[in-house]
Parts: structure tokens; sequence; C-alpha cells
């Protein structure tokens, strides 16, 4: 059992992957979420720390600080302090959330006071050089929120978006920075999760 929470939410992300590639790839976001849960009035929630596989250097660690830093402001849900979180991790001896296991969701359930996990993976975090834009972005994450009582995945999303999405003419409207992109999908991304929380 211990090994089927993340093969579970990795085959939901994939699932989403494929979808999303499957629409092209200028800018696409898709969700799921379960159905029949019950969400505790103003839970608590736990950011752990993207998997970093863009092969760019801190591309994790920016994504887990942007989504910690607004998903702070959010009414519907309390976040965990960011260096309590690491200082949990670090005396539970978990190295990776990609690699989490039930025996580790219920230990930072319980120190935490957490009902929720949310955390994911960065697929792309690239600055393409474009003859007329001189700078494209293109980045790609997914993320998920894991239930602590039943460990299972209870929302997962998949995005992927290039800089050059919003440009109406000459380069209005382009975004330049993979940093700026990233953020700008940060803030959608919330405000999808967001409507999880809503009752």
């Amino acid at each position: 059992m211990k090994g089927t929470i993340m093969s579970k939410t990795k085959y939901l992300v994939m699932t989403l992957m494929i979808y999303l590639i499957g629409q092209g790839c200028a800018s696409n976001m898709v969700a799921r979420k379960s159905s029949n849960i019950t969400i505790p009035d103003h839970p608590r929630i736990a950011v752990l720390p993207f998997e970093n596989l863009s092969g760019k250097e801190k591309v994790g660690m920016k994504i887990t600080e942007y989504f910690q830093t607004l998903m702070l402001m959010n009414k519907h849900y309390e976040i965990v302090e960011l260096g309590n979180m690491y200082e949990t991790l670090r005396k539970l001896r978990i190295r990776s959330s990609s690699l989490i296991n039930e025996n580790q969701i219920d230990s930072l359930a319980k120190r935490l006071k957490i009902d929720f996990i949310f955390t994911g993976s960065v697929m792309e975090y690239e600055e393409y050089k474009n003859q007329y834009l001189g700078k494209v972005p293109e980045v790609s994450f997914n993320c998920h929120l894991i239930d602590c009582r039943t460990k299972n995945t209870v929302w997962a999303s998949a995005l992927n978006s290039r800089g050059d999405k919003g440009e109406i003419i000459f380069g209005l409207g382009a975004v330049r920075s993979a940093d700026e992109l990233a953020k700008k999908m940060v803030v959608k991304t919330i405000k999808k999760l967001d409507k999880f929380f809503k009752k």
C-alpha cells in the first residue's frame, strides 16, 4: 500500500499531461477533482517542495515559493509557514515529495496539523530565442492535492504556456521571462484550486 499513493497520483497527472499535449502547447490547463469529499472548515495545507524535472537549477524551489506566497493570501484555507514545513521534512527525513508514503503523510499531518498536502513537478522552464520577440519563455508544471485523511489525490492539474500566447501585435502583450510567465501560471492554477475549496 505504501507505494500506491504516488503511483496513482502520477497516473492521474500523466493522463492530464497527455490530454494537454494532445490539445496543443500554446497555453493550456487541465484540472480534475474527486467528488464526494468532505472538506473541513478552513483547512490547513502544507506546500511541499516541487520536484524539478526541468534541468534548470532551483526551478522547483521557485515554483514552490510562488505557490506558497500566493496561497498565503487565500481566505479559504491556511498555509503552513515554509520554514516550519522544511524543518519538519528534515526531522522526518522526507527528501522527496514525489516518493512520500502513507506513514510519512500521517507523520506530516500529525506534526503540522494539516488536512492536505499540495505539491507537484516542474517539467519545463525555458527561454527560447525568437526572431521578432527576442526571448519567448515556455513553462510547464503539474500539481496535485493529497487528502491526508484518505491518502488520495483529490485534485490535480497540469499547465503548459508560452510567453507569446498573449501577444496581440508586434510583441505587445507578450511575456518575456520564464519567471514572469510562471507567476502568471501559478495565479491561474490557484484560481482553479480555489473552486475546490469553495462551499
